[in-house]
């Protein structure tokens, strides 16, 4: 609420007359711009310049990036008050407001009827005087309105105002640096360093003790990690890395939503973690690092089935071997990285039920033959730098039903029978390496045998020195895409860079 400048006098000459009576002498000084208003007649000549908006006089020597010493507020100071101009401050001079008395001292009056000002630090006691969004803040030292930066303590300052974004960086309070986000945490634990901005995490390599909730972008509690170990040592335990869970099913039927299940190889025969679960919470199982546990369903039921109630989040496991569908997402959703679904009796991935899919950097299919490596009936499936491999007869690579919502990007499709490898006439596909000719896409023509690949027959499809030279180039790396390959080898990281098309690249 602003203050009228009669009612604002009539205080200052309340407040103020004790120092007049005792007569302080007034704090001059040589004013070289004859337009000041301290030389002229103070408030009423900054009245008439600005009305309002800047109707107080202050000395030249209090505010000195004012040329014209005009003020949207009343000094504090005494001594810096020149309300009637003619060179005096208030103590001198105060006839002009109300109750005042007058000197016999002459005033020096201009007439000008055009004057250029340029508008300085405002005048202030506490930060509620400062209503600049540019200079929100009020200095102890110098009485001015400042950016964060031009406080003692700018931090503090900044934290004072607002505890969600309590540093300053260049003049501005942001939330986080890349050296500190403390204060960012549940559904936004990663700093943006470019923005200074807590966002949610995207990828499970922003949440390296825990997994990634892709789908809500909150990294997963630490309190909420068992592990799994099928070796002779494993029994009853809580889930522990010393006292593992024996299979799957048993961490799973122990655990919660939100909740990161570690499982281990097994090292003694059979090698195999053979067990049919169906998810129905959200979950991450991962393999320990180094690792590489295998999964196999049974009785033509698959590995690993997501009903709609799921969300699986899946990174570096083998699902191998199966008799039936090695993943059935049936309507919940799936995000699968570096990961190995392969040989399977029933084919890789099915998605049915308005299920979803994203799969990054894994081998899917195998030599299995009259099944696809992905199938889409219905829903959706994103699919980056994978490798989508069909067997014998009558297997595709990729099969799609009408309505399904199909998108992949910088991969590898092939199959070992003599048709089109793709039958889905709705996908989007780009920047991919195909036998078939599709436009945006790189064509190798019909693979003749299994030699593009280190070891087609058994699932392994990372390439082999005789692969096409064409697959090298046919990617294209962008902002987001992953850094590394299935087995770690280091992509681009540079946008617009090809790249092998794939899950696999050659370093």
């Amino acid at each position: 609420m602003s203050i009228h400048p009669i009612n604002t006098r009539l205080f200052l000459t309340a407040t103020l007359g004790f120092t007049i009576g005792f007569g302080l002498p007034a704090c001059r000084s040589i004013v070289s711009n004859p337009y000041h208003c301290q030389l002229n007649k103070g408030d009423s000549y900054c009245q008439e310049l600005y009305g309002d908006e800047k109707s107080f006089c202050s000395a030249a020597a209090c505010l000195t990036t004012s040329p014209d010493g005009c003020t949207a507020t009343m000094p504090s100071k005494t001594e810096c008050y020149y309300p009637c101009g003619g060179d005096l401050s208030v103590v001198d001079d105060d006839s002009c407001l109300e109750g005042g008395e007058e000197t016999e001292t002459e005033t020096e009056t201009s007439d000008t009827t055009e004057t250029e000002t340029e508008t300085g630090p405002e005048d202030c006691v506490d930060n509620g005087d400062c209503d600049n969004p540019d200079a929100p803040f009020c200095d102890d030292l110098s009485g001015e309105c400042v950016a964060c930066d031009g406080v003692m303590d700018p931090d503090a300052a900044c934290a004072e105002v607002d505890a969600t974004v309590p540093l300053c960086i260049e003049g501005t309070c942001v939330q986080c640096t890349e050296e500190d986000d403390a204060v960012c945490g549940d559904l936004t634990p990663i700093c943006d360093a470019d923005a200074n901005t807590c966002i949610g995490c995207s990828g499970h390599e922003q949440c390296p003790e825990s997994a990634c909730n892709i789908a809500e972008g909150n990294c997963m509690n630490l309190g909420n990690i068992v592990h799994v170990d099928g070796d002779e040592d494993c029994g009853v335990g809580d889930g522990s890395e010393g006292e593992p869970y024996c299979d799957l099913g048993e961490a799973l039927l122990a655990v919660g939503d939100e909740s990161l299940i570690i499982v281990h190889e097994i090292t003694t025969d059979p090698f195999t973690y053979n067990e049919s679960n169906t998810i129905q919470i959200s979950v991450a199982i991962f393999a320990a690092p180094g690792e590489s546990p295998v999964a196999e369903g049974s009785g033509g039921v698959p590995a690993l089935a997501v009903s709609s109630a799921g969300q699986l989040f899946m990174k570096g496991l083998y699902v191998d071997d199966g008799d039936g569908v090695g993943v059935s997402v049936a309507g919940g959703q799936v995000w699968i990285e570096k990961s190995r679904i392969v040989n399977n009796s029933g084919g890789g991935i099915v998605v049915d039920g308005g299920g979803s899919l994203v799969l990054e950097n894994s081998f899917v299919g195998g030599n299995t033959n009259d099944v696809d490596a992905l199938v889409v009936t219905d829903g959706s499936a994103t699919v980056i730098y994978s490798t989508l491999a069909g067997g014998a007869a009558a297997s595709n690579a990729l099969s799609c039903e009408a309505g399904a919502t199909v998108d992949i990007r910088n991969s590898l499709l092939v199959s070992r029978q003599s048709e089109d490898e793709v039958v889905c006439d709705e996908a989007i596909l780009s920047n991919n390496a195909l036998e078939m000719d599709v436009a945006e896409n790189t064509s190798l023509g019909e693979m003749p045998d299994t030699s593009w690949f280190v070891s087609y027959m058994s699932g392994d499809f990372s390439l082999s020195g005789a692969h096409p030279g064409a697959i090298d180039m046919a990617a294209t790396w962008l902002d987001g895409d992953p850094a590394t390959d299935i087995n770690g080898d280091a992509r681009p990281t540079t946008n617009g860079t090809l790249d092998f098309a794939g899950a696999d690249r050659i370093p």
